[in-house]
């Protein structure tokens, strides 16, 4: 407690009138008091206040990249979507290549493309060279 009032303690004065005077200053210190701790509550509330504040606006903004990025996914799949409407119902040419990279790592069986193969009408392949008994050629 911070004393605004000094208690009175002139020995001129009346012993009764300076009781009267020191209860004034005590009840006018303990009134700040109260004032005091009421303007500390208030301070810790705004503060409070503003940390909320604070947590909002940062969860606003998260949200707002949230929708843009939700947005521009809607657009692109739009475009796809405009893209596969032309395909299938005005016959035009789609190009997905565009936004492609180019992968070199893909390699592709040359194996099938060096040897005579032949479909048995079943699905399976054979390769000519290895097998020179087709179940087709079996009785000739």
């Amino acid at each position: 407690m911070v004393n605004i009032f000094e208690v009175e303690a002139n020995a001129s004065q009346d012993a009764n009138y300076r009781e009267h005077l020191n209860r004034n200053w005590q009840n006018g210190n303990t009134e700040f008091d109260k004032i005091e701790n009421w303007l500390n509550a208030l301070e810790t509330t705004f503060s409070n206040f503003q940390t909320q504040i604070n947590d909002l606006q940062q969860q606003i903004s998260d949200l707002n990249l949230i929708v843009k990025t939700a947005n521009n996914r809607i657009n692109e799949l739009a475009v796809d979507v405009d893209k596969l409407n032309k395909a299938v119902f005005y016959a035009e040419y789609i190009n997905d290549t565009e936004n492609v990279a180019d992968d070199t790592s893909i390699s592709t069986s040359e194996d099938i493309n060096e040897t005579n193969v032949i479909d048995d009408d079943n699905g399976l392949i054979i390769e000519e060279d290895k097998h020179k008994s087709l179940p087709g050629e079996v009785n000739d």
